[in-house]
Order: structure tokens, then sequence, then C-alpha cells
């Protein structure tokens, strides 16, 4: 088997997922080969561990554009030409705006199979409303008769697509990450929360510096702008604001929190949630999209209401204050282990890639 995947960006959990995904898949050995095309400027975000097996079946093919328009039209120019070198048999799409390429143009693909992962439905209610969310809607749909198969990453996520009439294809498949390997020391554990995502809207971190008051705690805080690039966070005496980090750094700094906040306003699944589990760090989450499918309120974190944010958030850290932080934690590495290893994920994958007909229920 052949696999081609096709992205439009590369950055946050789409990164993070490939980097999951291209190894474990090269290693199989019912695979040939998995190619990725991205954009060129994003090359360094694709971290694959070095051995001769995978230089010889892993190929990156890189496309020009800095801005989302401009990488769509060499996206479109380059894909025909990636499936005629490659010849994949399933071509694997990630993200709304490389969906709507991969189906929308008339590009033959030559036999492969088309899978189709949103990786956050773009028609979400808490990410959009009114007649746009109707018209984005209908053309998901529309573009659902080109697709033989779409990866839900949760399972809020899949009621969105069967509720829109997409369910027939649509497999839940959920995200994992790599292990670290890196036992989390006993007592490791500082005091202090930690906040690590963009700055833009869906995150929610808004809210949460809103409600953070002079009696919180150090709240460390990793990230920057990407969508939202002209809101601003001024620097507090009880917020430290780290920017973005390497991979092994933040992973460190995960580990020695109390605790992770994600108080996303919207979240297809939630990655770094992952990333605090498999650090045995607690997380503490709204209750929008996938989260409450990965936070088990009072075992592995609590979870607050939104829409009553600081009122709901000072409530659940009193509880989590009270609770035994260090198996609450253990409970957290317990659950990364037994749900969410790239071999189970990946395995998953590789059943709907080679699916001749089966229909999703």
């Amino acid at each position: 088997m052949k696999i081609m995947h096709v992205c439009e960006t590369v950055t946050g959990g789409i990164a993070t997922y490939l980097n999951n995904v291209v190894a474990e898949q090269a290693s199989r050995p019912e695979v040939q080969a998995v190619s990725v095309l991205l954009p060129g400027d994003q090359l360094e975000e694709i971290v694959l561990p070095r051995s001769p097996a995978l230089d010889d079946k892993v190929r990156l093919h890189a496309f020009a554009g800095e801005k989302r328009l401009q990488r769509l039209r060499h996206l479109a120019m380059r894909l025909p030409r990636a499936i005629a070198e490659d010849g994949p048999d399933v071509v694997h799409v990630h993200s709304t705006f490389a969906g709507f390429m991969c189906r929308a143009l008339p590009v033959s693909l030559r036999g492969a199979r088309l899978i189709y992962q949103p990786h956050g439905v773009a028609f979400d209610p808490h990410r959009i409303t009114g007649a746009k969310r109707h018209v984005i809607q209908w053309v998901e749909r529309a573009l659902y008769a080109r697709t033989d198969g779409v990866v839900a990453i949760s399972a809020y996520e899949q009621a969105l697509l069967a509720g829109a009439g997409m369910g027939e294809r649509t497999q839940l498949i959920k995200n994992c990450v790599r292990d670290t390997q890196e036992p989390v020391a006993e007592g490791s554990k500082e005091d202090f929360y930690l906040f690590v995502g963009r700055f833009d809207r869906q995150k929610g971190f808004d809210q949460l510096y809103a409600c953070w008051g002079e009696d919180r705690p150090m709240l460390k805080v990793v990230g920057g702008n990407v969508v939202d690039a002209d809101t601003s966070f001024a620097p507090r005496d009880n917020m430290a604001f780290l920017g973005w980090l390497d991979n092994a750094t933040l992973d460190g700094l995960i580990a020695r929190a109390k605790a992770l906040i994600v108080p996303s306003r919207w979240e297809g699944f939630g990655l770094v949630v992952l990333e605090a589990y498999r650090n045995a760090t607690p997380v503490i989450c709204s209750n929008r999209g996938a989260l409450p499918e990965l936070v088990r309120d009072g075992e592995t974190g609590f979870v607050f209401d939104f829409d009553d944010f600081s009122a709901s958030l000072a409530s659940v850290m009193e509880r989590f204050d009270a609770s035994d932080q260090a198996a609450m934690g253990q409970r957290c590495r317990t659950c990364y282990e037994r749900e969410f290893s790239p071999a189970s994920m990946n395995t998953e994958l590789l059943k709907l890639y080679q699916d001749n007909g089966q229909v999703y229920v």
C-alpha cells in the first residue's frame, strides 16, 4: 500500500498528528511508501526518527506560498504531479481547506481512495452560526460524494458530521501522541498552572486572561497569536509569557505543571490534553467540543462551564486543590497508555484505507 497525506498547512495539531502517523505507517510491512504534500516553508514541522528504513519509505513534496490563498493555488498545481509521481493507493487529506481543494477540483486520483479528515468540523455551532454555517455545511455535504471515508477525531465531531448527513462513511478514530519515554519523577510537580496554545478566539485564552486576578497562583503561558494577529496581552506578576517552545522544553514544562488549563470555545479534539496525560499532568478544561470526552471530571481533571467562565473555573480549581493530585496524575498516565498510543490509532487508519465498501454506523 502507498499512502499520500495532503495538507494546506501543518502547523499546530496537524504537525503533531503527522509526526505520529507518518513514522508509524512507514514502519508497517504492508506499507510500501508514505508521502506528504505540504507547504515548503513548513517542512521543518515534520520531525521523524532517523533510520535508513524510514528514509527509503518516506518522501516529502513541497509547494510554495506563505499565505493561505497562495498555498491553495500552489497546492492545486502540485497535487496532480505528486499523484502521478507516487501513484498512491490512498490520498489522506487533512483539514477543511485542503479537503475542499482535493475534492472540488477536477483532479484525477488515478484510482486512489480519498480519505478526508477535517481536524475540527468547519460548521461547528460554537465556531460559526447563521447562514454562513448552513452554506459551509451544504458545501461539505456536496463534497462528501467524492469522499471514500471520513475520519472523525472525536465522538463530538462524529455526531456533527452524522447530523449533517455525513455519517455513513465516517469512522471515529481518536488522535494520539507519541510517548516521550521519559518517566515522570515522583514529586516533580511545581506550584504553577499552564496554558499551551494559540491566543486566537478558538482557544479561549482571552477569557482566561480576563478572569486570572491577582489572587490567582502563577500561570505560565506557552504560545502566541496566529489567526488573531492584532490581539495582545500585557504581562502580569502572576502570569509568565514564554512564547513558543521546542517540543522537548515544552514537554518538560508540562511534566512539572500541577495542571494544564484548556479553556477553548470549540475543540474538535485537543491534542494538548494527551500531551498532559502522557506526562501525568491533570487537565482543567471547558465543557466545549470534544474536551469533556477526554477529561473525566474528578478522575483525570475537572470540567468547567464556559458560559459561566470565571465562577465555574474558580469552583473547579477549588475542587482540584482539595483532590489527591498525585493519584489523579497517575490516572492520567494510565489513560494515555491504554487509549492513545500511535500503534492503535494507525491500525484503525489502515483498516479504513483498505476498506472495500463497509458502512460505518
